[in-house]
């Protein structure tokens, strides 16, 4: 902190990319996992970038120490 330097963490959800396709190539696994998920569906990364940039910019100059949790709602029940 006393050198500028922050430091956070992005808690995600499933997210659909090239490496994570074949967990979901099976339907009941899709289909468990979004059941899990508030907003029904699964992430992509383009999901993430809101969160990155907001992270990377000063809008978040006062920000430190934390986990941002991108995960639909997983969390939220």
């Amino acid at each position: 902190g006393p050198r500028g330097i922050r430091v956070h963490t992005l808690g995600p959800t499933f997210i659909r990319t090239p490496l994570t396709e074949r967990p979901f190539a099976e339907p009941e696994r899709v289909a468990w996992i979004t059941s899990k998920i508030t907003l029904g569906r699964v992430g992509e990364v383009e999901d993430f970038m809101g969160a990155v940039t907001f992270l990377a910019s000063d809008a978040s100059a006062l920000v430190t120490g934390t986990s941002l949790v991108v995960d639909g709602g997983w969390t939220a029940g």
